[in-house]
């Protein structure tokens, strides 16, 4: 009954005028990443990493230094010591990030905190004004003060006040513990070794931006942070960050991935993901005008999913990394033949 309704109101709406009403953001379609993308930190890997070397300014009372970023039996390390360069600020420590960008999906890391009063050691995603973009933020954070705790926030167009602090039962600085999020255009959910803890759902940031680590001390917050006491050094370890489009995995826990041996910098090899027919939003192994309603219903709020488990492999048809009016497009253009492939094949 509702396949037959469904067509019904198909064929409707593909004999009558849509107005398409897009927004692009400024990163470029083919700088986001959209198919699964796991890093294994054995080594610096310049083909998809960068170390900054520059200051971000306040609270961020140290200036980053490519030299601060190290590797060592499997781990990325970041380092935070005092600076005598002349650069203006007394540390100098580590960001490690991305050169591309990343949607919506779920993000993992698998990470062993600092713990030092008036320090923070992070995983996060972020772009901003340096990509001629909104500032849009996720991050999760530890605060030195007290590891056994970890705060999760969000940005959007620079707005935040979205903190929430989620007690650990164990000590993060201790030992390696997976953090992740799941990135959805309604909600964000946290996750703590594979076990969800909390979603958000107001406010929720929509542009792709880079994965980065960092660890710096504070500056003129010390009601967040407590006053940092000047100790070095101090050390972040991190041994891998992940990325799954289509959401938080199957899996019941995350495997914990084996280092390359060699130091030999290479693309690591995504998991051969599953056949997916792009366009195929109701998971039927056919493109045709029951996507179309299903793609409507989403883009009006009348359903918040797809049938398919893989909604971004199916659904995103340009290939941006989003689900939007553009996609609907497209797909428009496809059932009645200006195109005949997608974008995104």
């Amino acid at each position: 009954m509702l396949k037959k309704y469904l067509k019904k109101l198909c064929m409707a709406i593909l004999v009558t005028s849509l107005a398409i009403v897009y927004t692009p953001f400024q990163v470029s379609a083919a700088d986001v990443v959209n198919t699964y993308f796991e890093a294994n930190f054995s080594n610096f890997n310049s083909n998809l990493f960068e170390s900054a070397n520059w200051p971000n300014g306040n609270p961020f009372n140290c200036v980053w230094r490519p030299s601060q970023v190290t590797f060592a039996n499997g781990s990325m390390i970041l380092n935070l010591t005092r600076d005598d360069t002349g650069s203006g600020y007394p540390y100098k420590s580590g960001e490690y990030r991305t050169k591309s960008f990343f949607g919506y999906g779920y993000y993992e890391v698998r990470m062993k905190a600092t713990k030092n009063v008036g320090v923070v050691s992070s995983f996060f995603t972020y772009t901003g004004p340096s990509d001629n973009n909104p500032w849009d933020e996720i991050d999760i954070e530890f605060l030195g003060k007290d590891t056994t705790m970890v705060q999760f926030n969000w940005y959007k167009n620079g707005v935040g006040g979205n903190e929430y602090y989620h007690r650990l039962g164990f000590d993060a600085s201790q030992d390696f513990h997976t953090y992740g999020f799941e990135w959805r255009p309604n909600y964000i959910s946290y996750y703590v070794d594979g076990v969800k803890v909390y979603t958000g759902y107001r406010n929720i940031p929509s542009t792709p931006g880079k994965i980065m680590m960092n660890l710096w001390p504070g500056t003129g917050v010390d009601e967040w942070l407590g006053r940092y006491d000047g100790r070095v050094p101090l050390t972040a370890e991190y041994k891998y960050i992940k990325y799954y489009p289509d959401g938080f995995p199957t899996a019941t826990s995350t495997p914990t991935p084996t280092p390359t041996p060699t130091p030999i910098p290479q693309t690591p090899t995504p998991t051969p993901p599953p056949q997916v027919v792009v366009g195929d939003v109701n998971y039927d192994n056919r493109v045709d005008s029951l996507d179309f309603a299903y793609y409507r219903m989403y883009l009006v709020g009348k359903i918040k999913d797809f049938p398919t488990p893989y909604p971004y492999r199916a659904g995103d048809l340009n290939g941006d990394g989003r689900l939007d009016s553009l996609d609907f497009a497209y797909l428009r253009m496809y059932l009645t033949g200006k195109i005949h492939r997608f974008p995104a094949e």
